[in-house]
């Protein structure tokens, strides 16, 4: 169960698909580096110098392309995060541009989870909650409506049994009860008669 009012991450399978997204990259080139530099003799002829080099070369780019997927990826990673509070769902994110968003539960209508043949493969889902409102522009879903792209899949199928216990529930403070005059048809609260359509 999400503790209420406690920032929550995405989950450490998020982590990893967000890095292999900013990473694969350079780790095609760390392979090509190798098997270049493995390879000495090439069409007959001897390059050992040349091609070490390269693929030195290759490898230092190839790492310092890694290290900043990494570092992309830990700081996207760390700045999204929500926390499911009595009465809404927050959310943050951003780096630079901070976005932070309170979407009231009454507002929510649905919450669907799609998994891709990648994402099952990573353990993780796509969870989108469609809001009031949103319903008539549905060009783009990820505009319009609050998306978790990549979340970890027991962590979406969590949050979506938590939201839907609680969509749709409004709760009213400080109500008085009244007296219902039959004769008018008026509603009485503290001395004022209000006409009930």
């Amino acid at each position: 169960m999400i503790p209420l009012g406690q920032e929550q991450a995405l989950g450490r399978k998020t982590f990893l698909v967000h890095l292999s997204k900013k990473t694969s990259t350079s780790i095609i080139l760390i392979f090509l580096a190798l098997a270049i530099g493995m390879n000495k003799d090439i069409f007959g002829l001897k390059l050992a110098p040349a091609i070490s080099t390269g693929a030195f070369v290759l490898l230092l780019i190839a790492f310092i392309m890694f290290v900043i997927g990494y570092g992309i990826s830990r700081l996207k990673y760390k700045n999204y995060t929500f926390t499911l509070e009595e009465f809404d769902i927050k959310l943050k994110k951003g780096l630079f541009n901070i976005e932070e968003v309170s979407l009231p539960y009454r507002q929510i209508q649905s919450v669907d989870i799609t998994r891709s043949l990648a994402y099952r493969f990573f353990g993780v889902s796509r969870l989108v909650m469609i809001t009031a409102g949103n319903e008539d522009d549905k060009k783009d879903h990820d505009e319009t409506d609050t998306v978790f792209d990549p979340i970890d899949a027991d962590l979406a199928e969590e949050v979506r049994q938590t939201l839907q216990r609680k969509i749709g529930v409004q709760i009213i403070e400080g109500t008085k009860v009244a007296d219902v005059d039959a004769t008018n048809n008026s509603v009485i609260t503290d001395n004022k008669n209000e006409k009930i359509s």
